[in-house]
């Protein structure tokens, strides 16, 4: 083992630190350096919060939200959303939608920020229990300015789920600690001679504290944590990790055999939590639909989930590394354990997506490993600041803005190209509200739909929202039939608004000024048509606009750009046509 830097020889660069946590213990909050790094992760944040409006997952899950909260105030039937949703409907989407209801959509997403400052301060508190207040420091730093930090200030269930699975972690290090300051009490009152009646009951009385007190806390973190897999099944994934750090932390307390003890406890109580959980909310279709029946609709290469991983990652996984190699070489072996099996957890994530080859929402996947990988990179760049700094304090220094800094930066610009990557829906929207309270009739909107079910008041009607399925052509019909398969389906399914999106591939949307035209202007379709790519929307799409253009009953009402930013959706500019129907 590597001896220790005397703590005078890094004086320049802790002495703030430590003077800040005396202040801390004093009563001064504001002034801890934790403060600073939160309101830096919520100004980082902040900037996301009105840049764009909704997208898909925020719109369906805040959509959700409110017909729950009806259903819950009046009654009613409830369509059947629970296949499609990533999380059980009546965890995080009531809890969002009361959110929605106060402050819109922006007031969702600040209380998902609120819920990723707690992570950030969890997370402190756990490293602070485990390692030094400076590592902590470092572990809340990297973690907070990292791009699922960050971006997780958005309207889904993941912040949430997130929270909670750090809560369950901290629970788990507080049965460990807490319980040894009662072991270490009782074994006191037990080796007091015992002279009177009152001295053994005391004994057995502190003893018994134990088990209760620990019992409450492991518990209570199950509960946490089955929580947490309830409101985002994707982080299942990380229930090992939670356990064996519980079992890690709890090995040099307690001894193995019962640390394991206590750890089997965890998982059994994780897993009753969560059987009974899923079965109140009635979630297990959504368990089945999203995780284990897993469509391939959105798999892709491993060189470019690779690639997707590297780029959120990268630096991250090259300081959990490092920090892994310091721990095995400089501690001993419990804590080396420990130390690297949380640099490890990187890992986890990246092979969770390898092994169903997607990077389908991969940054927010990757918050529950790097929250605990933070811990091992904020003891490795500890212990290299404290071998650096007596030799030179200002490299030290450099390396601590560097360590801070960089990710920060690197991170914020990931995710502004992420929240803008998804199309922006303020002109469509302003488009769709007047036509929509004015029509009657089923809505058929085959993408985007829980955007405009958001956005609109209509969504609440959610039986007047016809699925793809309405308009969904037959695999042996031929080609040359397919105008007159949808003019017949106009005629037959009466909808009153049909919303249709063209993908472009169009540099720019250039529309015309006089594109809001009368129902006689010839030639409508074909101006439509001329706009959309090579790679436009669904099969028949072209058909289906020219059965609409020649169904009199139907009139195009508004066209706009749909622009979806940096083609993070798969392309870059889109048109949006709504057609309302007019005639009997």
């Amino acid at each position: 083992m590597t001896a220790s830097v005397p703590a005078v020889a890094v004086q320049p660069l802790t002495g703030a630190l430590a003077a800040a946590g005396r202040a801390v213990r004093r009563g001064g909050l504001l002034w801890h350096p934790l403060t600073a790094i939160c309101a830096m992760q919520a100004v980082l944040s902040l900037t996301l919060v009105w840049s764009n409006t909704a997208f898909g997952d925020e719109g369906s899950y805040l959509w959700v939200g409110h017909l729950v909260i009806s259903h819950w105030l009046h009654g009613g039937p409830l369509p059947h959303y629970a296949r499609y949703l990533s999380g059980s409907p009546v965890v995080y989407p009531p809890i969002g939608a009361l959110a929605d209801s106060v402050g819109g959509l922006a007031g969702a997403r600040i209380l998902s920020l609120i819920f990723m400052l707690g992570a950030t301060i969890l997370l402190y508190l756990t490293a602070a229990r485990l390692l030094s207040r400076t590592q902590a420091l470092f572990a809340a730093g990297i973690w907070a300015f990292s791009e699922p930090a960050i971006r997780l200030a958005f309207a889904t269930y993941d912040p949430l789920s997130v929270f909670l699975t750090a809560l369950a972690a901290w629970l788990a290090v507080q049965a460990g600690y807490r319980g040894q300051g009662a072991d270490r009490q009782g074994e006191r009152v037990a080796r007091v001679p015992v002279r009177r009646i009152a001295l053994v009951a005391a004994a057995g009385t502190a003893l018994a504290r134990v088990p209760v007190r620990r019992i409450a806390l492991i518990a209570a973190a199950g509960a946490a944590l089955a929580m947490a897999n309830i409101t985002a099944y994707s982080g299942i994934v990380i229930d090992p990790v939670v356990i064996a750090f519980a079992f890690l932390v709890w090995l040099p307390i307690m001894g193995a055999r019962r640390a394991g003890y206590w750890a089997g406890l965890l998982a059994g109580a994780c897993a009753a939590w969560f059987a009974l959980l899923m079965t109140a909310t009635g979630s297990w279709v959504g368990l089945t639909a999203s995780i284990i029946e897993r469509r391939a609709a959105d798999r892709r290469s491993i060189p470019f989930v690779v690639g997707d991983i590297w780029k959120y990652s990268a630096l991250l996984i090259v300081l959990a590394v490092i920090a892994a190699v310091i721990a095995a070489i400089t501690e001993n072996r419990q804590r080396a354990a420990l130390l690297v099996m949380l640099g490890s957890t990187i890992f986890v994530i990246p092979l969770a997506q390898l092994h169903y080859q997607t990077a389908f929402s991969i940054d927010k996947h990757l918050a529950y490993g790097i929250w605990f990988a933070a811990m091992a990179i904020g003891y490795g760049i500890g212990k290299l600041i404290e071998w650096v700094a007596p030799a030179r304090p200002g490299l030290a220094i450099l390396c601590c803005a560097a360590a801070f800094l960089y990710p920060a930066a690197n991170a914020w610009q990931s995710a502004w190209q992420v929240d803008h990557g998804w199309a922006n829906a303020r002109s469509f929207v302003a488009s769709l509200r007047p036509v929509m309270a004015r029509s009657h009739g089923l809505i058929y909107m085959p993408v985007q739909v829980h955007v405009a079910q958001y956005y609109t008041a209509q969504g609440h009607e959610w039986k007047r929202w016809a699925g793809p399925g309405s308009m969904q052509l037959d695999p042996a019909l031929p080609r040359h039939d397919w105008g007159t398969y949808y003019a017949a389906r106009l005629r037959t399914q009466k909808f009153g608004v049909i919303v249709l999106l063209y993908r472009t591939t169009l540099s720019s949307v250039t529309l015309p000024g006089d594109m809001l035209l009368s129902p006689d202007r010839p030639h409508i379709s074909q101006a439509l048509l001329g706009l959309v790519g090579v790679n436009s929307g669904e099969p028949g799409l072209p058909d289906l606009t020219q059965a609409l253009q020649r169904d009199p009953a139907y009139r195009l009402v508004a066209v706009g750009p749909y622009d979806s930013g940096v083609g993070y959706i798969g392309y870059s500019h889109g048109l949006y046509a709504i057609w309302q129907r007019v005639g009997p």
